[in-house]
Protein backbone atom coordinates (compact mmCIF):
# COMPACT_ATOMS: atom_id res chain seq x y z
CA UNK A 1 0.00 0.00 0.00
CA UNK A 2 1.43 3.53 -1.12
CA UNK A 3 -0.24 6.78 -1.29
CA UNK A 4 0.82 10.08 -0.85
CA UNK A 5 -0.34 11.78 2.05
CA UNK A 6 -1.27 15.65 2.45
CA UNK A 7 -1.68 17.30 5.31
CA UNK A 8 -4.25 20.52 6.10
CA UNK A 9 -2.23 23.41 7.08
CA UNK A 10 -5.06 24.92 9.46
CA UNK A 11 -3.79 24.26 12.70
CA UNK A 12 -7.45 22.96 13.30
CA UNK A 13 -6.40 19.13 13.25
CA UNK A 14 -4.72 17.50 16.34
CA UNK A 15 -4.19 13.72 17.90
CA UNK A 16 -4.60 13.62 21.00
CA UNK A 17 -4.06 11.00 23.60
CA UNK A 18 -3.14 9.83 27.37
CA UNK A 19 -0.04 7.85 28.46
CA UNK A 20 0.89 7.14 31.98
CA UNK A 21 -1.60 9.88 33.24
CA UNK A 22 0.01 12.61 30.81
CA UNK A 23 -1.78 14.05 27.98
CA UNK A 24 -0.50 14.19 24.93
CA UNK A 25 -1.44 16.37 21.80
CA UNK A 26 0.12 16.07 18.40
CA UNK A 27 -0.54 18.53 15.87
CA UNK A 28 -1.64 16.82 12.44
CA UNK A 29 -2.73 20.19 10.38
CA UNK A 30 0.37 20.00 9.65
CA UNK A 31 2.44 17.45 11.64
CA UNK A 32 5.74 18.44 12.80
CA UNK A 33 7.55 15.26 12.41
CA UNK A 34 6.15 13.26 9.28
CA UNK A 35 7.74 9.89 7.90
CA UNK A 36 9.18 9.67 4.32
CA UNK A 37 6.17 9.14 3.04
CA UNK A 38 5.14 11.94 4.69
CA UNK A 39 2.72 9.94 6.86
CA UNK A 40 2.58 10.52 11.28
CA UNK A 41 3.98 7.10 13.03
CA UNK A 42 2.38 7.34 16.63
CA UNK A 43 4.12 3.84 17.51
CA UNK A 44 6.18 6.04 20.08
CA UNK A 45 1.78 6.48 21.73
CA UNK A 46 1.24 2.69 21.75
CA UNK A 47 1.37 0.37 24.53
CA UNK A 48 0.79 -3.41 25.16
CA UNK A 49 -3.31 -3.20 26.04
CA UNK A 50 -5.64 -0.51 25.42
CA UNK A 51 -5.03 2.67 24.09
CA UNK A 52 -7.23 5.58 22.88
CA UNK A 53 -6.67 8.43 20.71
CA UNK A 54 -8.88 11.67 19.92
CA UNK A 55 -8.67 13.42 16.48
CA UNK A 56 -9.86 16.57 17.22
CA UNK A 57 -10.78 18.99 14.10
CA UNK A 58 -11.81 22.14 14.76
CA UNK A 59 -12.91 23.36 11.36
CA UNK A 60 -14.61 21.77 8.15
CA UNK A 61 -12.03 18.99 7.52
CA UNK A 62 -14.28 16.77 5.02
CA UNK A 63 -11.79 17.28 1.89
CA UNK A 64 -9.43 14.60 3.98
CA UNK A 65 -9.82 11.25 5.11
CA UNK A 66 -7.90 10.09 7.90
CA UNK A 67 -6.66 6.41 8.35
CA UNK A 68 -5.27 4.51 11.46
CA UNK A 69 -2.90 2.15 9.44
CA UNK A 70 -0.94 -0.75 11.50
CA UNK A 71 1.39 -2.69 10.24
CA UNK A 72 4.58 -4.62 10.50
CA UNK A 73 7.84 -2.57 10.89
CA UNK A 74 9.23 -1.98 7.76
CA UNK A 75 13.10 -2.40 7.11
CA UNK A 76 13.72 1.21 7.52
CA UNK A 77 11.77 1.48 10.85
CA UNK A 78 13.66 -1.38 11.63
CA UNK A 79 17.04 0.17 10.97
CA UNK A 80 16.18 3.24 12.81
CA UNK A 81 15.19 1.31 15.83
CA UNK A 82 18.27 -0.53 15.57
CA UNK A 83 19.93 2.36 15.28
CA UNK A 84 18.29 3.93 18.15
CA UNK A 85 19.42 1.35 20.54
CA UNK A 86 22.65 0.87 19.63
CA UNK A 87 22.82 4.80 20.98
CA UNK A 88 21.10 4.17 23.51
CA UNK A 89 23.22 0.81 24.87
CA UNK A 90 26.29 3.04 24.34
CA UNK A 91 25.35 5.73 26.53
CA UNK A 92 24.24 3.58 29.11
CA UNK A 93 27.90 2.14 29.09
CA UNK A 94 29.37 5.92 28.98
CA UNK A 95 27.05 6.55 32.11
CA UNK A 96 27.96 3.52 34.02
CA UNK A 97 31.45 4.28 33.75
CA UNK A 98 31.12 7.51 35.23
CA UNK A 99 29.03 5.95 38.29
CA UNK A 100 31.73 3.28 39.17
CA UNK A 101 32.06 2.99 42.10
CA UNK A 102 35.30 4.62 44.22
CA UNK A 103 38.68 2.27 45.02
CA UNK A 104 38.11 0.97 48.78
CA UNK A 105 41.32 2.56 49.66
CA UNK A 106 41.57 6.49 49.95
CA UNK A 107 43.51 7.45 46.79
CA UNK A 108 45.21 10.08 49.22
CA UNK A 109 46.44 6.95 51.12
CA UNK A 110 48.04 4.80 48.34
CA UNK A 111 49.57 8.00 47.48
CA UNK A 112 51.29 8.55 50.46
CA UNK A 113 52.61 5.06 51.05
CA UNK A 114 54.33 5.23 47.82
CA UNK A 115 56.27 7.43 49.07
Amino acid sequence: MHSQCSWPISGDLSLQTKQDGRDFIIPLAPPIFVTSDNCVNISAFIRSGENAFSVVQQSNMSDYMFILHAHHPTPVQLSHLASYRKRHEEWVKITHAFCTSEPTESLWKRSQSRS
